[in-house]
């Protein structure tokens, strides 16, 4: 569906940057293949595994709703707890809550080794408020990051029960606390116990493990464990104290299951790993397995190394109270440390890099770190001037407070652009550079010029391996705003660095998953990291794109620009992407006036060869229809011409033969243009030639036929009617070519004159059919095209053959018959009629009387927009 031109080209080291750009259709193919140049860490394409986590319309609301809730959930009876502690005489509570819970004496051992209670206490205290803060810090941050994401929303509903379950001393919300009375609303013993929270933690923990990173179980039948885990913790709710609530269970079945549990979602995990993810969810699984495979670890190492557990070496007992107070202490400091891995593993999986760019983070530090030093010393030095002259203080403070606050933003950017001048100086000049470009734009209006300069700009700027520049084309090759065929338009690419043959494309189709995602793209889209679910952005990663930055002005996509990894092969910094993002927002301004300027100049070239057509056609139709009307004694001739606005293929002769005949000619191109204009002349010169044979009708339409299907284009062909009549006697032969029936009129009726055989040009061998008849003095033969039958009024309807007949009925004298035909017309179609075909009348009438015949002057058909009738007698 994607790819429709493909070039497999192979790939050269070149010391210097090479630049391509298109021009259209009628482009030169370059043989360097973006592709090829751009040098990659991962020698494998990435995978994607169709699916999407990011959230739109009312499944974002929802998301963000329950998100809310479980924070409340969370956060409420954790700070609830921590408050209920200072209300106790004694800390002691805290050696009883979270998953540092320790035996009551161990402070008594810990004494024994020098440790006091109060100094444990305190540090347990400090260390569960530190780690609680952190797990909760990070759930918030990481969802205030992508908060459309809901595998985000997953990681942080987990870090936010963990910090609440681990570290909380919820044991303290009793039947005295105000969430107690609170949860007596909503039928509950008490949904802020220890158990609940556990039972929250649990099913974030599985499925966390069982749907991270992409959202997709893995594999496919742990979906049926996450519905049993969750069908299991309903009915527990549900039915508290029955077999099914874990509180009933024996220790070591309960063990059991937890331990079941958490080993079959890191095993999922692992499995993940190894099996199916691609190489960015490999890093991510990777951080997030580490870190549990610490805490695992952590607990089974300390636990295989348990004093405790009975006889050590040469059956001699370890254990004594001063040992196993060592170890306790060392068991809570190491699970300490391996349970903070778990907030930050997924802080950096989640967010990856783009969280701790701590380079953003010391120049945000040095700017409004001396801000507020100024402006303090500022404030300062305003209210003790003021002061000295001014007693009111509350007056002195309001308009130091004005005075600095509407020197704030001045002074940001300013110490903002000093700072950057002096410690960042080649992010000062990289933003310099944007802005200067973006100065320039609203004077450049061409799009390969513009293309030129973005390759530029980009590259200097954020330093790429690879970038290209892609517009949208439409069906018929024009470059206009928001179509599905994306175009390369140009490109450049950093050489240096050698690649295996790969495969490039100048063009592709968009999907609309892509077109939707790139629409709304906030800015550049990472095509490693972000699961976008489209066929044509990941052909776009499988020649090494890395970032796609959407050019997006009035809501339509008005072009791509496509870069490769860094040249340092480091990651795009949150600079970058905020150079990127304003580049593009002036960028695509730009390129859309760019867009219909080209647009407007090929409108304007296509006018202008079609007006040039349209005249050569006309100068081969005037050559073509006959001068002047054969001159024959008893006999009325009428014509009438009118072309169409674009020149058509009715055209109609006469030939004097030598034994007095006459041969009469009319006939019709399908087409419009040069091309009708060129096979009518071809069609005129093989009948005049077969006539010339003295070849009948039959015989004359056959013999051109069999020529013509030789010569004539694809799916063009014309119908002809010739007819051969004695103008002393009325005797006329006539064979038709499909084209329109003749009428013969006889002054009481009309009738029509028929004769069968298919089109000239369609297909060779074909016989024709021959009629004959005899025109009796008063009698008028009528040969018409179809653009009198077939024009249309206001309303759509066709004028139609009945109506054509009934007009030539009614006026059968040879003086009105035409003219009243044309008025009736003129009436039926309104005033603001835009003919669309050729019309062509031919009326012979054999006079009552002999008359000498006079031809009078033939119509001009160089302008296509006036007619004649032109009459000889």
């Amino acid at each position: 569906m994607w790819v429709i031109r493909i070039s497999q080209t192979n790939y050269v080291s070149k010391p210097l940057v090479v630049t391509g750009t298109h021009k259209d259709n009628d482009s030169v193919q370059l043989g360097d293949s973006l592709s090829g140049r751009i040098s990659r860490r991962a020698s494998s394409t990435t995978q994607s595994f169709g699916g999407r986590t990011v959230c739109r319309g009312p499944y974002l609301l929802a998301l963000r709703v329950a998100w809310i809730a479980v924070a409340v959930f969370a956060l409420v009876p954790a700070v609830a707890g921590f408050w209920a502690l200072w209300g106790e005489s004694s800390l002691d509570a805290l050696f009883q809550s979270g998953v540092f819970s320790v035996d009551s004496e161990l402070p008594e051992r810990l004494t024994e080794i020098g440790i006091g209670t109060d100094a444990l206490l305190l540090v347990d205290l400090l260390f569960r408020l530190l780690s609680f803060g952190i797990f909760a810090l990070t759930g918030i941050v990481i969802f205030a990051r992508k908060s459309d994401d809901w595998m985000t929303g997953l990681s942080s509903v987990l870090l936010l029960s963990a910090g609440m379950t681990w570290f909380a001393p919820l044991n303290l919300l009793g039947e005295n606390s105000v969430l107690f009375e609170i949860s007596q609303y909503v039928g509950h013993s008490n949904p802020f116990s220890p158990e609940t929270a556990r039972t929250v933690l649990g099913m974030s923990l599985l499925l966390f493990l069982l749907l991270f990173p992409d959202g997709h179980f893995v594999p496919r039948w742990a979906r049926y464990l996450a519905v049993a885990a969750a069908v299991h913790v309903v009915l527990w709710i549900m039915l508290p104290g029955s077999v099914i609530d874990p509180a009933t269970w024996p220790e070591a079945l309960s063990m059991w299951v937890v331990v079941m549990g958490a080993g079959f979602g890191i095993a999922a995990q692992i499995y993940r790993y190894f099996a199916v993810a691609s190489p960015i969810h490999k890093q991510q699984t990777k951080l997030v397995v580490s870190a549990l495979g610490a805490m695992a670890f952590a607990v089974v190492f300390l636990f295989a190394f348990n004093p405790g557990l009975g006889s050590g070496f040469e059956n001699l007992t370890l254990v004594t109270p001063r040992v196993e107070a060592i170890y306790n202490l060392v068991l809570l400091v190491l699970l300490a440390l391996a349970v903070l891995l778990l907030p930050i593993s997924i802080g950096i999986s989640v967010l990856r890099y783009r969280l701790w760019d701590l380079d953003v983070l010391i120049n945000k530090t040095l700017v409004y770190g001396a801000l507020t030093g100024i402006l303090a010393l500022g404030y300062g030095a305003i209210v003790v001037t003021i002061g000295t002259f001014v007693t009111r203080s509350y007056l002195t403070v309001a308009v130091a407070t004005l005075l600095v606050s509407l020197a704030a933003q001045p002074l940001r950017r300013r110490i903002q652009d000093l700072i950057d001048r002096r410690f960042y100086r080649a992010r000062y000049d990289a933003a310099r550079t944007v802005d200067d470009f973006t100065a320039r734009l609203r004077q450049e209006i061409d799009l390969e010029t513009l293309s030129n300069e973005l390759l530029t700009v980009v590259s200097q700027t954020v330093a790429p391996t690879g970038v290209s520049v892609w517009v949208p084309r439409n069906t018929r090759g024009v470059l206009n705003a928001d179509a599905e065929t994306m175009y390369r338009i140009a490109f450049s690419v950093a050489g240096g660095s050698e690649r295996i043959r790969g495969i490039d494309f100048d063009e592709i189709e968009l999907d609309s998953v892509a077109m939707d995602t790139l629409r709304r793209a906030p800015g550049p889209l990472d095509l490693d990291r972000d699961d976008l679910a489209s066929a044509s952005l990941e052909s776009f990663r499988d020649v090494y794109v890395r970032l796609a930055v959407p050019l997006v002005s009035q809501g339509e996509l008005v072009g791509v620009l496509n870069l490769g990894p860094r040249l340092s092969d480091t990651d795009y910094s949150t600079q970058d992407y905020r150079l990127l993002e304003k580049l593009s927002s002036h960028a695509a301004a730009a390129v859309r006036v760019a867009l219909l300027v080209r647009e407007h100049d090929h409108d304007l070239r296509e006018r202008e060869r079609m007006e040039s057509e349209m005249r050569v056609a006309q100068m081969i139709q005037q050559q073509l229809l006959p001068r002047s009307l054969p001159q024959v004694e008893g006999w009325d001739v009428e014509v009438h011409y009118h072309p169409a606005r674009e020149v058509g293929g009715d055209f109609y002769d006469f030939m004097n033969l030598p034994d007095g005949r006459i041969a009469i000619v009319a006939g019709d191109v399908t087409g419009k243009g040069v091309p009708a204009a060129l096979v009518m002349a071809t069609t005129r010169s093989l009948l005049r030639g077969e006539i010339a044979r003295k070849l009948s009708p039959a015989e004359v339409l056959r013999c051109a036929n069999d020529q013509l299907c030789n010569d004539i284009p694809q799916n063009m062909f014309v119908t002809c009617m010739f007819a051969i009549i004695d103008p002393s006697t009325g005797k006329t032969v006539m064979a038709n070519a499909g084209h329109n029936v003749p009428y013969i009129c006889n002054g009481l009726r009309l009738r029509e004159f028929r004769a069968t055989g298919m089109p000239l040009g369609l297909m060779a061998g074909v016989h024709y059919e021959e009629s004959e008849t005899n025109l009796r003095p008063g009698d008028s033969f009528v040969l018409h095209s179809d653009g009198v039958a077939e024009a249309r009024n206001e309303d759509g309807e066709m004028f139609g053959f009945p109506r054509m007949k009934m007009v030539l009925e009614q006026n059968q004298d040879h003086e009105s018959a035409i003219s009243s035909l044309l008025a009736e017309l003129r009436t039926f179609a309104g005033p603001q009629w835009e003919q669309e075909d050729d019309i062509t009348l031919v009326v012979l009438r054999r006079l009552a009387e002999k008359q000498s015949f006079r031809a009078l002057v033939q119509p001009k058909v160089a302008n296509p927009r006036t007619s004649e009738t032109t009459r000889g007698v």
